[in-house]
């Protein structure tokens, strides 16, 4: 029986082990030093504001052998895995599953290194990030509380800090937050929603922070200044791999899900750390739970095809949806809008979009619209689909 390592314990990892324990084969599953699987989507909205503990986020088990050791590197030739410890173990084919990690402010952003060791800066992409915003907003009722980003996550935090009591300001790099990834007719929805709520710092960019006992005061490239007990960077993230691919461009994937760095080795990428390819487009990546755990079970289908244990599962294409509760409604999404070239409003009252590559309808985005997109998802990454009398809403707006 062939000997399988996946190097990751996220929703990619723990989907495909769970895929590959279910059809006989053994699984070794490499989690980081002392980490325990955790639903990465619970960091915000249960841990970070007090409604849960670390514990309760907690992923089921796999079934896999789960081993709590972060793997340092491996060798694609030999099939053999570096582990922290320094010894190695031989896989016969390995799924890369790694992740993301945070993107951090500049280092020449002057005082960034003593916000983040006095506490008054952070990120908030694990588990223990997220304890660290739960027992300082804990000492400050209510806080007040930067928010550095405009995206999906950041807008997210804000409204259930804001929902929390706290005071949230909004300091984004660009006029519509998010437009790049959810398109502009979304993203100015997402935008006005946020207007009545917070203080809204747009355009701007942070050029010092100065860090005091009991709050820290940021200086924006405008010369304006804000204060806060906490800022909280919300700037998207970056592939994180073992050696050799320990650079910030991730690893490359073929329409399987196989490795195009290592194709005749038997390695696998899914998750935030694989970079796609999409026909007629340039290369992507997408980092979020649903969508991973999909990436997870589609390499663990290849590479059991491989094996010959198993149907060739055909092309990967984004069809995973994504959701953030925001000021009492709701954004949905399902694919990759980032894919497209041209978006099209289908209905303004939900409003619904649709994003398309060429004829290509590669995404679909909405707000408090989720039923109607769930009815044109199966139209996704077909040619054209969309028209007036498919849209199942009364109102239209073409």
């Amino acid at each position: 029986m062939p000997s399988i390592a996946i190097i990751g314990a996220g929703a990619a990892g723990t989907a495909a082990a769970r895929t590959l324990h279910a059809s006989g084969v053994d699984v070794d599953l490499y989690a980081r030093n002392g980490e325990v699987p955790f639903n990465r989507t619970l960091v915000n909205k249960g841990i970070a504001i007090g409604l849960l503990e670390p514990a309760q986020a907690a992923l089921p088990d796999t079934g896999a052998a789960l081993r709590s050791e972060t793997v340092r590197g491996l060798d694609p030739r030999a099939r053999r895995l570096r582990l922290d410890s320094g010894d190695t173990h031989a896989y016969d084919a390995l799924l890369i599953a790694t992740g993301s990690r945070p993107r951090t402010l500049d280092e020449e952003v002057i005082g960034r290194d003593q916000a983040i060791s006095g506490g008054r800066l952070t990120t908030l992409h694990s588990a223990a990030d997220a304890v660290r915003v739960r027992d300082l907003l804990a000492t400050t009722q209510p806080a007040r509380v930067l928010m550095l980003g405009g995206g999906l996550v950041a807008s997210e935090t804000a409204s259930l800090l804001t929902d929390a009591g706290h005071d949230v300001a909004l300091i984004t790099r660009a006029a519509i937050p998010g437009a790049n990834a959810i398109g502009e007719h979304v993203a100015r929805r997402l935008r006005d929603l946020h207007r009545p709520q917070h203080a809204a710092y747009l355009e701007r960019t942070v050029h010092s922070i100065r860090t005091h006992t009991d709050r820290i005061s940021i200086t924006l490239n405008d010369g304006s200044q804000v204060e806060g007990d906490l800022a909280i960077v919300a700037h998207g993230t970056l592939p994180a791999a073992p050696a050799p691919w320990t650079g910030p461009d991730g690893i490359p994937v073929d329409s399987r899900l196989r490795s195009m760095h290592a194709p005749r080795q038997r390695i696998y990428a899914a998750g935030g750390i694989a970079v796609h390819h999409y026909p007629g487009h340039g290369s992507y990546r997408i980092d979020h739970w649903d969508d991973s755990a999909a990436q997870g079970i589609h390499a663990a289908n290849t590479l059991l095809h491989d094996l010959d244990m198993a149907d060739d599962p055909g092309q990967y294409l984004p069809s995973s949806t994504f959701s953030a509760r925001i000021h009492g409604h709701t954004l949905t999404g399902v694919g990759h809008p980032a894919l497209g070239t041209r978006t099209r409003v289908l209905s303004e009252e939900p409003l619904i979009t649709a994003h398309y590559l060429g004829d290509v309808l590669v995404a679909l985005t909405g707000v408090d619209a989720a039923s109607h997109l769930r009815e044109l998802m199966p139209r996704l990454h077909h040619s054209d689909p969309v028209t007036e009398s498919t849209v199942p809403v009364t109102r239209q707006h073409v």
